[in-house]
């Protein structure tokens, strides 16, 4: 089994510095989408997993075989979805700061923690049959992909959370490593 992982292309939230929601590709995630579409064709037996949210499923648009999860929907941001991160951090400084001094354990008001997302992303991806010939690609969200890696790498949790995951990068796990393919290039 070969994995890989990346994030939606760019969301019009991600144009805002909106958290959350449930937005459309913007262009750029658009030719994004394509250049990885054109790379994955190279590999057989791919699947493709994602969310099922507009910005993951837009993103794998041009694959034929997709299947969509509410497991790798990214983490819920509760009373904040659709807020701009920096009415949170002028607005609601306490809870910004609470919550970003302690992402494991700690959301924002009836949102969701990393403890929460581990428990559902690892449930899913318990089901993954690694001695099978295929490739499977998850086409997610950036906590979400952080978490997969927590779990491909056997890294802690704790140690993962503040990953940077970027916006059109694939990622492959190659012997507990995340590799990091600029397919701009191929």
């Amino acid at each position: 089994m070969i994995i890989y992982i990346t994030r939606h292309g760019e969301s019009l939230n991600n144009t805002h510095n909106i958290i959350g929601g449930n937005s459309h590709i913007t262009e750029k995630g658009k030719k994004y989408s394509k250049l990885l579409t054109n790379y994955m064709k190279k590999h057989k037996n791919l699947t493709v997993w994602t969310s099922n949210l507009l910005r993951t499923q837009e993103t794998a648009s041009h694959f034929e075989s997709i299947i969509s999860f509410t497991e790798l929907n990214e983490i819920s941001s509760g009373d904040f979805e659709n807020f701009n991160l920096d009415i949170i951090k002028s607005e609601y400084p306490d809870i910004y700061t609470h919550r970003n001094n302690d992402k494991l354990n700690n959301s924002y008001p009836n949102g969701e923690n990393y403890l929460d997302l581990k428990k559902r992303v690892y449930d899913l991806l318990n089901t993954i049959d690694m001695t099978k010939n295929e490739t499977l690609l998850i086409i997610s969200h950036q906590a979400i992909c952080r978490v997969i890696y927590s779990y491909f790498s056997n890294t802690s949790i704790d140690k993962c959370i503040d990953i940077d995951i970027n916006l059109h990068t694939l990622y492959k796990f190659n012997n507990k490593n995340l590799i990091n393919i600029n397919i701009n290039e191929h």
